[in-house]
């Protein structure tokens, strides 16, 4: 595996917190991880956590099945298929130091718009743009649930734990399946990634106690989470 003993367990704690937060808000396990994760063993992203994440994802779609917009699933999850295309030729294109700092700035200048700016409306347009760049920016720097979120952050908590949680569904698979066509993704990826489950449920089974003090504050949650993905992703750049 990528990491055993104390890296391992630090890996795994880091994950359990990350899916009660994702359980919580929609999204944030990679965000709430990264630190552990790129200190222990950068090896880990993008691969073994999206094999983390599909359990998680299909979890947290059963707890908050129903409060979806299923119109609106379909539009974000077309959306992502030129989004997961552009991530990939970006990949090819340009170091990831560069993209984490560009896609950094691009959400913290979102979150900081969002503050002062009237609700952006959820049209075709508006959904299919949101789609792809949530798709660019989880294949290009590993977190796509800032723009979901920010999209949504007007959104009860259950509509919003519901629509993220099955556009993740549709679009982790398709990710994994690009990743394994194009040579990477490995045994010692599935491996690792499996063995880590098992945290992560035990996160998300822990998220609905805290949830209902999250839905009285999921703007503000959502908000503090996108920007410190951010800051997180242009952190990237200076560990290298």
């Amino acid at each position: 595996m990528h990491v055993v003993d104390l890296a391992f367990a630090l890996v795994a704690s880091a994950m359990l917190v990350g899916a009660v937060v994702q359980g919580c808000v929609g999204f944030g396990m990679i965000v709430i991880a990264f630190p552990v994760l790129v200190v222990v063993e950068p090896a880990l992203m993008p691969q073994t956590i999206l094999v983390v994440s599909l359990p998680i994802t299909l979890l947290n779609a059963f707890t908050n099945f129903g409060g979806a917009e299923y119109r609106e699933v379909g539009w974000i999850s077309l959306g992502r298929i030129p989004g997961l295309a552009g991530g990939l030729l970006l990949l090819g294109m340009a170091d990831r130091s560069t993209l984490a700092l560009g896609g950094g700035l691009v959400v913290l200048v979102a979150v900081a718009l969002s503050v002062w700016a009237p609700r952006l409306p959820r049209n075709v347009p508006t959904m299919l743009a949101v789609g792809s760049i949530s798709a660019l920016f989880g294949t290009a720097i590993g977190i796509g649930g800032p723009p979901l979120g920010l999209l949504y952050q007007h959104e009860t908590g259950q509509r919003l734990r519901s629509t993220i949680s099955l556009v993740m569904l549709t679009g982790a698979p398709i990710s994994l399946i690009l990743l394994a066509a194009i040579g990477d993704l490995s045994r010692v990826d599935v491996q690792t990634g499996a063995a880590l489950v098992p945290f992560a449920v035990v996160g998300s089974l822990l998220a609905p106690r805290f949830a209902p003090g999250f839905d009285d504050r999921i703007r503000k949650a959502v908000l503090s989470i996108c920007a410190a993905a951010a800051v997180i992703a242009m952190a990237r750049v200076l560990v290298g």
